[in-house]
């Protein structure tokens, strides 16, 4: 068995390390350089409840900077392109309650289920002229023409940018993850660092914009809306839209990418699926427990803890497993099977769990079902290109296709 999460051959495929540290009751597994991976069900959602003890203020510059979950010391050049942009303070996903519980009533008010329900006509507008091209050629890299394009399209649309942008969002989207959830070198820190200026300068301008001239978008919600009274500063509100575009993009992508390639793999789930797109959801939430789109997130500890025979003392880094809870075999029987008429399946936290559940799953579960939707009304046939690359990003926090070719036809 590799030695820890960070070894490539389980970063591209951890289940087999999760099926051991089940099997031989391991409640923490130390990463190297990084922190300590909390993987067992119950676990997860204590910790994940104690945000007094596992904080997820866990930003070593005092605010929510991409800098890597390394704790290599911030690199004077890689400090100096941080301070050149505007000022962000902690906000929302880098806060506890009641700070947290109050960001999150306020981004609530915007994320309503009847906002989502509005939303449908729009996302299956977009998903079918995604699609379009793609039948009439006979196939695609469904990962960059279709799964990353529909969330990132709904995004911009609900933040009230241009669609014109959004190559650039992906960009920095893509960074900013990275800063938050990878080990990262001193040249990848400067890129991240580069495209997160490049994001809140922008964004700043546009919150400043909306100011004065509000529209129907999230970004005016979020400059116009009083709380006790007064504004949100515009350093609370660019970690918050920071959040919106990130969970708007690779949770969802990863979501119909992993499921894409289920579907490929198992015939038979398809030919359901097709037959009864009423199954979809059903489905969507087997991927995520299978096949967690985020396969964890940070905490850092506030005071020494114990997890079974482990002492974590206070400031240590931990990360939520996701991705191995999903496979827990004291939560789900048969756990490393995909299971479409799973009973129990919602028992998942492919969301997260607690406090900080994901603000968009609503959105994401939406735009997910609709693009199977789509996806399964449209094309009669889906294969597989021959030789087919099927690697996985190379990170242990995020469970997502490079790439998926395959052939289509109507």
């Amino acid at each position: 068995m590799p030695k820890s999460l960070i070894d490539p051959d389980v970063m591209a495929n951890p289940y087999p390390y999760f099926a051991d540290m089940h099997t031989n009751d391991k409640r923490v597994l130390e990463v190297p350089g990084v922190g300590y991976w909390i993987g067992r069900m119950a676990d997860v959602r204590e910790v994940s409840r104690d945000t007094t003890t596992f904080s997820n203020n866990y930003f070593s510059e005092g605010a929510p900077l991409p800098t890597g979950v390394n704790q290599d010391p911030l690199q004077p050049d890689v400090k100096a392109i941080f301070d050149s942009g505007p000022p962000v303070v902690n906000a929302l996903w880098t806060t506890d309650p009641p700070v947290h519980s109050a960001h999150r009533k306020l981004v609530n008010k915007a994320f309503t289920n009847r906002w989502v329900k509005a939303q449908a006509d729009s996302i299956r507008q977009i998903s079918q002229d995604l699609l379009g091209p793609i039948l009439a050629r006979g196939g695609a890299d469904m990962i960059a023409e279709y799964c990353v394009q529909i969330p990132l399209v709904v995004i911009a649309d609900a933040l009230g940018v241009p669609r014109d942008d959004i190559g650039t969002f992906k960009h920095w989207s893509d960074d900013i993850l990275a800063g938050n959830l990878d080990v990262l070198s001193h040249q990848r820190r400067l890129e991240v660092a580069k495209s997160f200026v490049e994001a809140t300068t922008y964004f700043a301008e546009k919150i400043e914009q909306r100011r004065v001239t509000p529209r129907d978008d999230l970004i005016s919600a979020l400059a116009t809306v009083e709380v006790d009274g007064q504004h949100l500063e515009v350093a609370e509100i660019l970690p918050i839209i920071s959040t919106l575009l990130l969970a708007g993009n690779e949770t969802t992508t990863n979501l119909i990418g992993n499921g894409l390639l289920i579907l490929l793999q198992q015939p038979e789930v398809c030919d359901r699926l097709r037959a009864d797109n009423g199954l979809i959801p059903q489905f969507l939430e087997e991927v995520l427990r299978f096949e967690s789109p985020v396969q964890c997130l940070y905490r850092v500890v506030t005071k020494d803890a114990t997890l079974g025979d482990t002492i974590i003392r206070a400031g240590s880094n931990v990360m939520l497993g996701w991705g191995s809870a999903g496979r827990d075999p004291d939560f789900f029987d048969n756990p490393d099977r995909f299971d479409l008429d799973r009973e129990n399946v919602n028992a998942h936290v492919g969301f997260g769990y607690g406090p900080h559940l994901c603000v968009g799953l609503m959105l994401a579960r939406a735009e997910a079902r609709i693009a199977f939707e789509v996806l399964l009304n449209s094309a009669n046939s889906m294969t597989l290109q021959p030789g087919a690359d099927l690697s996985y990003i190379a990170t242990y926090a995020t469970r997502g296709l490079q790439r998926l070719d395959i052939a289509l036809q109507a």
